[in-house]
């Protein structure tokens, strides 16, 4: 059975990559053995595709702000509803930021292992800048940076 100590499980055993994946019709968008851990896993192969589908406004961020690092996370309560965002931090003008949103999607129905006592659980993951030409984010697992 699927809990949240599988989650945990994933999280701590996954600590660098060897390989890479991506899926085939969006090359921008790499991803590591974590992420593919927790996918199968999971069977959470939904996570990347809104990932990918949120790229656009992550490269518009990028090339507006320099920042090449966001932090994705998925947030719902025991009732399994909840969003899912794309942030980082930096300067708006010149006022700091710990939390700039870049995009945040409600979602109706989350199907991940939701914490025992926690009124809401989260799963985060880090994007980062992998490569200026071609551009390209790797999506990894905390544990992986």
């Amino acid at each position: 059975m699927i809990t949240y100590n599988t989650v945990k499980e994933i999280y701590s055993r996954n600590f660098g990559s060897m390989q890479l994946f991506k899926r085939n019709y969006f090359d921008k968008l790499l991803y590591t053995e974590g992420i593919m851990d927790f996918q199968n896993t999971l069977n959470a192969f939904w996570v990347i595709d809104n990932v990918i589908s949120y790229m656009p406004k992550v490269i518009n961020e990028f090339q507006e702000s320099e920042d090449t690092f966001f932090v994705v996370e998925i947030c719902f309560n025991q009732d399994k509803k909840g969003y899912m965002e794309v942030y980082h931090e930096g300067y708006i003008g010149n006022d700091y930021h710990e939390h700039i949103t870049v995009i945040k999607q409600d979602m109706p129905f989350i199907d991940l292992p939701t914490t025992p006592d926690d009124e809401i659980t989260t799963c985060k993951f880090y994007l980062v800048l992998s490569n200026y030409k071609p551009l390209q984010f790797t999506l990894m697992l905390p544990s992986e940076y």
